[in-house]
């Protein structure tokens, strides 16, 4: 199919709107690709979805030579990839002879991490590669993890993408999160080992467990001592000896949770809503704290009822902590986790901040700002069990590898751009060739039509400009559209079968026979694969 500008959905633009600050999107807008609809989403207009499912068809074909097998998912996850694979895989592998299996999809993502801006870094649900590995043990699955980055690697490297490929070069479970001039997501980042974190996502490392002797609890009396700077000074101590209450509702199941942190940690949303599978988390008020035996201002998890306690690492280390004592005016020493209270869940639900020790190297975090464009789960043991050669259960492994497609659209211009426009690498191109026809004549019109058909039987992408503009204008939209080839139909290079011809990131055209760019554009252009792929809704 020839795209012809004429009748071609979304028009290009001398300017972006105002409200567009970064030079990918400016150039995204301005070249008819991006829009923004009312909601505060955005639309890939017709040339945009060209680069998305070039894109997309070169990341499939990796992920499809590698012998994975195609799963369709049809609505938005809620749950995440490693979840969706082991619920898959509980059902269906039980044996060593199915192994080692490779699995696939596209997919809907939620991000938690999702800002309400019409940007393609910051997209609540991207289209995503989810591509996952499951293996009788740990050796077996990084075999597989690193044969498919290495796939990857390569397929992002030629798409133009080498900052994305190199996220994807560490060895452990990350976030793939790269630079870019209209990023905005927080970040705190390992300066030694680069691995980099989504702030409100970032892990600390457990505390060594506490091993000295501890006494009862016991109730003193505070005053007054209804927040964590008052009690800290009223009884002399760190606000790291004390527990932080934090209560919320659970927008999706309306459970009522009770988090507790200490005292020098703030709690992250994110992370607390991951670690239960929470909706949107709103705080409790007074009468709902009250229903479940808390005192607001000295509630305490000893004694709790009727809520889902969440306790975080640090407060479960076996470390005596002052808590309060849910009775106004009192708090309870040397509370310890296991002996004086329990939790419905332990997780890492604390919020990192910058000089925190990376949880892998132990350098102190900087903080940062980037764009996420996916994550890595490394090896790791499932609660699958499946029989080995020696009818011995084992756990099976599972490995993931996940990549955000629309945020790459965004990347790819970010780093292929100049004064005039945008400048696509081969591979994900909107189109090969950028048939420009000059004059009015029917013989003109019909010449461009003629190349147009003759590339597209070559296997070439076409975008043909038909309008009824001037030279410079179609000339300067060719360059801010930046199809790798601009080809020249005219009256005068036509009496001599001829067109003139420039790559987009050369300075001067040339003019040669008209079948012999057809036979130069074939051994170097790759050809539209974007039919490959079908992406789910």
């Amino acid at each position: 199919m020839t795209m012809q500008l004429a009748t071609l959905f979304g028009r290009t633009l001398r300017q972006a709107p105002a409200e567009v600050d970064s030079r990918a999107e400016q150039l995204l807008w301005r070249a008819g690709m991006l829009r923004a609809l009312a909601g505060g989403s955005i639309a890939l207009l017709p040339l945009g979805s060209a680069v998305a499912r070039r894109l997309a068809a070169a990341l499939a074909t990796a992920v499809r030579e590698s012998g994975a097998q195609e799963i369709w998912l049809p609505t938005t996850a809620s749950e995440s990839w490693p979840e969706t694979v082991i619920d898959l895989a509980r059902r269906d592998l039980d044996s060593y002879r199915q192994l080692p299996q490779t699995i696939w999809a596209w997919r809907r993502r939620r991000r938690a991490l999702g800002r309400n801006r019409a940007s393609l870094l910051d997209l609540p649900t991207p289209t995503t590669l989810s591509w996952a590995g499951l293996a009788l043990d740990a050796a077996q699955a990084q075999t597989l993890f690193d044969e498919m980055r290495a796939r990857l690697t390569a397929t992002l490297q030629r798409c133009g993408l080498a900052a994305v490929a190199t996220t994807l070069d560490v060895s452990t479970t990350a976030s793939l999160i790269v630079d870019s001039p209209a990023a905005s997501l927080p970040t705190l980042d390992c300066p030694a080992c680069r691995l980099r974190w989504p702030r409100d996502l970032a892990p600390l490392p457990p505390l060594p467990a506490y091993d000295s002797s501890t006494p009862s609890a016991s109730l003193v009396e505070t005053p007054a001592a209804n927040t964590i700077a008052a009690l800290t000074a009223y009884l002399g101590i760190p606000t790291a000896a004390t527990a932080k209450a934090l209560f919320f509702t659970d927008q999706r199941s309306q459970r009522l949770v009770f988090a507790v942190v200490r005292g020098d940690r703030e709690a992250s949303l994110v992370k607390l809503a991951a670690a239960i599978g929470a909706g949107e988390l709103v705080p409790a008020s007074a009468e709902q704290i009250q229903a479940c035996g808390a005192t607001p201002g000295y509630a305490s998890p000893v004694g709790i009822r009727d809520a889902l306690v969440v306790a975080d690492l640090t407060v479960a280390n076996g470390a005596p902590l002052v808590a309060g004592a849910n009775r106004p005016g009192y708090h309870l020493r040397d509370v310890v986790f296991g002996r004086d209270w329990q939790a419905t869940v332990v997780a890492d639900i604390a919020q990192a901040e910058a000089g925190d020790p990376c949880p892998h190297c132990g350098t102190a975090r900087v903080e940062g700002v980037g764009a996420l464009v996916g994550a890595l789960t490394a090896p790791q043991p499932t609660a699958i069990i499946a029989q080995d050669a020696d009818r011995q259960n084992r756990p099976l492994f599972l490995v993931g590898i996940e990549i955000d497609l629309e945020p790459l659209v965004h990347i790819a211009v970010d780093h292929h751009h100049d004064e005039r426009g945008i400048v696509w690498p081969t591979a994900i191109a909107p189109c090969d060739v950028h048939i420009v026809t000059l004059g009015r004549s029917e013989a003109v019109a019909a010449a461009g039509q003629t190349l147009a058909a003759a590339l597209r039987n070559a296997g070439q992408a076409v975008l043909l400009d038909d309008r009824d503009e001037r030279a410079g204008v179609k000339f300067n939209d060719a360059d801010l559209i930046g199809a790798p080839w601009r080809v020249v139909v005219s009256e005068k290079l036509l009496a001599a079968d001829q067109v003139e011809v420039r790559r987009r990131a050369a300075d001067q055209a040339i003019v040669m026979d008209r079948a012999a760019f057809i036979a130069l554009v074939q051994s170097e252009t790759p050809g539209d694969q974007s039919s490959a792929t079908t992406l789910n809704p």
